[in-house]
């Protein structure tokens, strides 16, 4: 891997101020100090590692969904069906941050009686950052896997328009000496927001991004917003991987699915009925737990020195630059983007909490 790029964040804020703020925004429309606290903890988490796109920035949008009744504020997520190692719960439309948090809290609490264990979600919304719930399983020793179905925006091998979710996925493995193996992706070449921020700038897409509404490619980012779909990465592997998701997150958490999702960012009093699924894996009830901790840092070593290729300066397993920010985070502040500040100050607006924008 090369050198990392220059970061896109322009200021940093002490993170008390920032989550402060954040819980009495959503608190003006409604969302218990609870929940506003833990969404708040989610998304300014999310920025401290450095995925500037799911983490404060969107905070304006939920505040607007949860005030115009896209999500219930008062919504409590039920286990509506439950075995030793399973459970499946409704979500009855709450914050997707705390519709997550209880679905992996409620699989991590599994997997301690059974070594494993799995949660389903329906009736939720956007929950941001996959990788904010698969890292929870961490603090218990134990590995975890979070995912998520989407509104459509990606095509697939032979089809043409939007027809399937591009479909979060996040694994995290802990280890003791070393950073934690912790992967999130989507299952597009690339994120939409790349393909809006070019049509922004006049700038042509790179081949294989986006597919026009006869399914070929293009180039023209304008295309996306009309018609267009964004492609699965690798082809058929992003096809079959985001399907795996959708089976999982959709149809056995009982949640919507594909075309029958409303988008989050487009709809904010109807409700998008996202459906998420969650997986715990008690390590030490497979393999004793130290014994575990060598192994996992021996192979975590190997991949970071590994011989590197020409003009690379170091190698990374999945997550380290996360992990890297988070830790500089917690040391000199909150990174945030100016979009992230613009929309801020936008909710700060809102809420009539200008006395108190932390900027």
């Amino acid at each position: 891997m090369p050198a990392t790029p220059p970061s896109p964040f322009v200021t940093r804020t002490p993170s008390e101020p920032l989550l402060d703020f954040c819980t009495k925004a959503m608190t003006t429309v409604g969302l218990s100090e609870t929940d506003a606290c833990l969404t708040a903890e989610m998304l300014v988490r999310t920025d401290m590692r450095g995925i500037y796109t799911h983490g404060t920035v969107s905070l304006r949008r939920y505040v607007q969904l949860m005030r115009d009744g896209g999500i219930d504020t008062k919504a409590v997520p039920e286990i509506t069906g439950e075995g030793p190692a399973w459970a499946q719960i409704d979500a009855h439309q709450a914050v997707g941050m705390v519709a997550g948090h209880a679905g992996m809290q409620t699989a991590i609490q599994k997997a301690r009686g059974c070594g494993v264990g799995m949660a389903g979600v329906r009736h939720s919304n956007h929950f941001g950052a996959a990788s904010a719930y698969a890292l929870m399983a961490l603090e218990h020793s134990m590995a975890g896997i979070s995912m998520s179905n989407t509104d459509v925006v990606m095509n697939i091998p032979g089809g043409r328009g939007a027809v399937l979710g591009n479909n979060p996925l996040s694994y995290a493995v802990p280890a003791r000496a070393q950073p934690p193996i912790v992967l999130d992706i989507a299952m597009s070449t690339v994120a939409g927001g790349k393909v809006v921020s070019a049509k922004e700038r006049g700038e042509p897409l790179p081949e294989g991004w986006l597919t026009d509404e006869d399914g070929l490619p293009t180039t023209d980012p304008g295309v996306f917003t009309v018609n267009g779909a964004l492609t699965p990465f690798g082809n058929h592997k992003g096809y079959g991987l985001a399907l795996l998701v959708e089976s999982l997150a959709g149809v056995l958490a009982g949640a919507a699915m594909t075309l029958d999702i409303l988008s989050w960012s487009k709809e904010s009093e109807k409700r998008c009925d996202e459906g998420h699924s969650f997986i715990a894996i008690d390590i030490g009830a497979m393999m004793p737990i130290n014994q575990f901790y060598e192994r996992i840092d021996e192979l975590i070593r190997r991949m970071r020195e590994a011989p590197k290729a020409k003009g690379a300066t170091r190698t990374y397993v999945p997550g380290e630059m996360e992990y890297d920010s988070e830790n500089t985070a917690r040391e000199e502040g909150v990174p945030l983007t100016q979009m992230a500040v613009d929309s801020l100050a936008g909710l700060a607006e809102d809420t009539g909490l200008k006395d108190q924008f932390p900027f």
